[in-house]
């Protein structure tokens, strides 16, 4: 397994508790979650614009509100709800993705703009025609539920070891030899959950690359804010792609920017700031006046049509691909790694997510 985070280590951990043996784990980080892992708003959202995705995020958001009896850490997990607000012709969209979320058993009604600005005071005078309220959503401390999967993992003997890059990968009798700064491993299969190296992992192993490309993003923190109730639920407005939500005793922002950006710790762009408080100007007039204190950027790896990439690579033996969860991979980090290793136990595939979806796109490529 290369990488741990939470692909890579919720995999792990589901592979170990279905019995699997001889796992290993190589991070290139001296700690876990340096990166996207590590660097997101650590918000569940079950409500997502993609009926494939929505199980993913059902059964996610299920594994944290009972963690198994036998898990390790304790994970602060908020249950604030969600509020999801849009505009326009995406208010019919917004409908639809509720009614799909109800029918998976997903707590999500749908509400007028009245409802929302009850619940969010601060919405008055925002620019919004519906909305989607989720009670069972929430945030979720992301550096204790990353520890817990790798504990979990390590507990039943999977070995992981940091500070290990991963230098090349060439074919070999029976698997694989993955060299890193140190030594030789052999292995019989390979499961690629390096985040935005992905590609460059394949590269080394002789598979061709599939359509994933690491795009950064912004978070920002206000200073303290004596109005701010750290009981809203974080709002999304899902029309002109901003989301808000309480963190400490001020606010979390996000302008939803999205540019590619090659894989590493990347620098923070202040032109992104200044996007955010024109959107935040034009549809919450309310919070026009919030003073940044300071921000970050991250990276998330996106797919070419959106979904997930869990599954064989259709070309290369043995090479297991856990890529492209984009900006879902906390909420979906419990299926996804449950899912992933019944695959590899049960050698199955899931079309709606496996590599072999982009053949098309490589033979072109």
């Amino acid at each position: 397994m290369i990488g741990a985070g939470f692909a890579g280590a919720a995999t792990a951990y589901h592979l170990a508790r279905s019995g699997a043996g001889g796992v290993l784990v190589v991070e290139q980080e001296p700690v876990p979650g340096f990166h996207a892992s590590g660097r997101n708003a650590a918000m569940i959202r079950q409500c997502v614009p993609d009926e494939a995705l929505q199980p993913l995020a059902r059964d996610g958001a299920a594994f944290l509100r009972a963690l198994p009896p036998d898990w390790q850490v304790p994970v602060g997990f908020k249950r604030n709800g969600s509020l999801l607000l849009a505009s326009g012709d995406g208010v019919e969209r917004l409908r639809r993705d509720t009614e799909v979320g109800r029918r998976l058993g997903i707590e999500v009604e749908f509400w007028t703009p009245e409802q929302a600005r009850r619940r969010v005071p601060v919405l008055e005078g925002a620019e919004f025609d519906g909305a989607a309220w989720c009670a069972t959503d929430g945030v979720v401390d992301i550096h204790a539920l990353l520890t817990g999967y790798l504990k979990g993992a390590a507990a039943r003997g999977v070995e992981i070891r940091y500070g290990c890059a991963v230098r090349s990968i060439r074919r070999a009798a029976g698997g694989f030899e993955v060299a890193t700064g140190e030594e030789v491993v052999r292995a019989r299969t390979i499961i690629n959950a390096a985040g935005a190296w992905a590609n460059a992992v394949a590269r080394m192993a002789g598979a061709a690359e599939l359509p994933l490309r690491a795009c950064r993003r912004h978070l920002f923190v206000s200073g303290p804010l004596s109005w701010v109730d750290s009981g809203w639920p974080f709002v999304w407005d899902v029309s002109h792609d901003f989301y808000f939500r309480p963190e400490g005793e001020g606010l979390l922002l996000c302008a939803c920017d999205q540019d590619e950006f090659p894989p590493g710790d990347p620098p923070v762009d202040p032109a992104v700031g200044e996007a955010l408080a024109e959107k935040i100007a034009r549809c919450v007039p309310r919070l026009a006046r919030v003073s940044i204190q300071r921000c970050w950027a991250g990276l998330r790896t996106l797919s070419g049509d959106g979904k997930f990439v869990i599954g064989w690579d259709p070309r290369l033996e043995g090479f297991f691909w856990v890529a492209g969860l984009g900006g879902h991979g906390v909420t979906t980090s419990a299926a996804v790694g449950a899912l992933a290793a019944r695959l590899v136990r049960g050698g199955e595939t899931e079309p709606s997510f496996s590599p072999a979806r982009f053949d098309a796109w490589r033979s072109g490529a």
